[in-house]
């Protein structure tokens, strides 16, 4: 038996141990913002927090993704902050950071960034946003934009959103970039509704946090802060090059009589969160369309059987070797189904046998019925690493061939590889274009990436990390782990999946196109009275990089 008088230090020592508790989980509360004031404000003012668990030594306020200098704090307690906007700060979301954690986001509004009223009393007709929902999401989650002014239907409009190069999620600075905005993609089907009061996209791959923007050809809007969610891992941009870069195609060998023309579609260089600030120099002959579906189309009326015909193009762009930092158990199991990027990138076409019984078999005996897709896709690129043998001699070997004989170029490990991931249930995508020497050789080359929810398009290179026998070119220490999630600074592309091209005459006869420059449906259409014609592809010529 205990005596009470001998329980009495026990329940002390008990009481003072409780109140220690409490007492830190107070003092290790990460702070809380209740309100800012004012909400609209331009720089130079002082902006007054209020809120609790600021602590009473000073740390650090974000202002659209800006932090004031040390100067610009005039206050800082427990319960209240004043502090000076800095001049770069935009609209975007306030947040207080402490050595315990950082608060929520609270709007805030720089004045500068809503339109004037002009003579007459009406607002301009440039887009302006009124709100965002939500504000913060994953690459791939749809938000609502709503305001005015934003045209009733997209035509030429883009949703802006701020590009993230860096580790941590931000914008890049002015050094970085000519362009610190990309936009969300029709190709990944980000556009969902487009109407003059409201927008619904999705967030495109290699966006951030940072501001958005929507553009018309009225203009841009103001800009809105948006929150990039990277619980599922991040994207890190680094190594950027500058490529001077020529595409030709030599048409000869034509047979005509009197009235004939020949259409030719041309794959363009194309921009992506990787290949940056894609420019065209100089083209010639002029095309007569521009960009249809990242393709142009130039005419050659009358061709001269005997004449040689040359159609090229000169590029400058900006590309970027890609890291991405996956966290496997954070990746959704489940993909929205309904979604058209979903349907597409998963069907069987002419380059891409999804539906094969060999490919549906391989696929069931090496992970396919894996729960998590970024699993899954690891067991099949190590499958297809085991499986294939580099042998460039086969040149455009089809995947279910390259299967059979185990042997295939770049465009055979491509191929088998999207293809099983199509049948494994996980989106992909076959990109061609190529990839670059020490010594300046541009080598045609295919490689793959492959879609994850809350993530986006994720690079494979299947032919590199199976460490081909390709001269010049610098490998890292370890290909097959680098080029599974990786890509190098290296690699050039002109197509992403297959590329839609379309008649331009009810009478026009397509013809056959023996070398195989990019992924399209269609690559020449005579009219009138030519018949045929040879085309060949020169290789891409690397005129400078800087």
């Amino acid at each position: 038996m205990i005596r009470v008088g001998n329980r009495l230090p026990v329940i002390i020592l008990g009481f003072l141990l409780l109140l220690l508790l409490l007492s830190l989980q107070i003092t290790g509360k990460s702070p809380d913002i209740s309100s800012i004031e004012p909400k609209i404000a331009q720089p130079g003012e002082v902006l007054v927090i209020r809120g609790s668990h600021f602590g009473s030594a000073r740390g650090r306020v974000s202002i659209s993704g800006i932090v004031p200098v040390s100067s610009a704090y005039l206050e800082w307690s427990p319960q209240r902050i004043s502090v000076r906007i800095p001049e770069e700060a935009r609209s975007g979301l306030v947040h207080v950071i402490t050595g315990k954690g950082r608060s929520d986001g609270v709007i805030f509004t720089n004045k500068n960034d809503i339109p004037v009223i002009v003579r007459g009393g009406e607002r301009t007709d440039t887009p302006f946003i009124e709100a965002l929902e939500p504000e913060r999401s994953s690459v791939g989650g749809r938000i609502i934009i709503t305001g005015r002014n934003f045209g009733h239907n997209r035509d030429n409009g883009l949703v802006l959103f701020a590009w993230a190069p860096g580790a941590d999620g931000t914008s890049p600075g002015p050094s970085e970039s000519k362009n610190p905005h990309i936009p969300a993609l029709a190709l990944d089907f980000d556009y969902e509704a487009w109407s003059d009061r409201e927008i619904r996209v999705r967030v495109p791959v290699g966006a951030g946090s940072g501001g958005i923007m929507v553009q018309n050809d009225k203009g841009r809007s103001n800009s809105v802060y948006f929150e990039l969610d990277q619980s599922a891992g991040r994207r890190i941009f680094r190594d950027k090059r500058t490529y001077t870069i020529q595409s030709s195609i030599d048409v000869r060998n034509t047979s005509e009589r009197a009235g004939g023309g020949l259409y030719l579609w041309i794959p363009r260089v194309q921009e992506s969160p990787v290949q940056r600030d894609v420019s065209l120099l100089n083209q010639d002959p002029k095309a007569d369309i521009e960009d249809y579906n990242g393709l142009m189309l130039v005419y050659l009326p009358e061709p001269v059987r005997g004449e040689t015909y040359r159609i090229s193009q000169t590029y400058i762009l900006d590309r970027y070797a890609l890291e991405t930092k996956i966290l496997p158990d954070r990746i959704k199991n489940e993909y929205d189904t309904e979604r058209p990027l979903y349907r597409v990138y998963t069907a069987s076409n002419a380059f891409t046998p999804a539906e094969a019984p060999e490919i549906v078999r391989t696929v069931q005996a090496n992970g396919g019925r894996e729960r998590n897709p970024y699993t899954r896709a690891r067991r099949l690129y190590n499958f297809v690493l085991a499986r294939m043998g580099h042998d460039p001699g086969k040149s455009y070997q089809d995947a279910l061939k390259g299967l059979e004989e185990r042997k295939g170029d770049s465009y055979t490990y491509a191929t088998l590889y999207v293809a099983m991931l199509r049948a494994a249930g996980v989106p992909a995508r076959t990109i061609s274009g190529y990839i670059v020497t020490d010594d300046k050789t541009a080598v045609p080359h295919f490689w793959t990436e492959f879609y994850l929810e809350n993530f986006g398009w994720v690079p494979a290179d299947p032919t590199l990390g199976d460490r081909a026998a390709i001269k010049d070119y610098p490998y890292p220490a370890d290909p097959a782990g680098y080029f599974f999630g990786g890509i190098s600074n290296r690699h050039l592309a002109f197509s992403h999946g297959l590329v839609q091209a379309k008649k331009v005459s009810p009478h026009g006869r397509t013809l056959e196109q023996p070398d195989i420059h990019s992924l399209q449906t269609m690559y020449a259409e005579a009219v009138g009275n030519l018949t045929s014609f040879a085309g060949t592809w020169n290789n891409l010529q690397v005129v400078g990089i800087y």
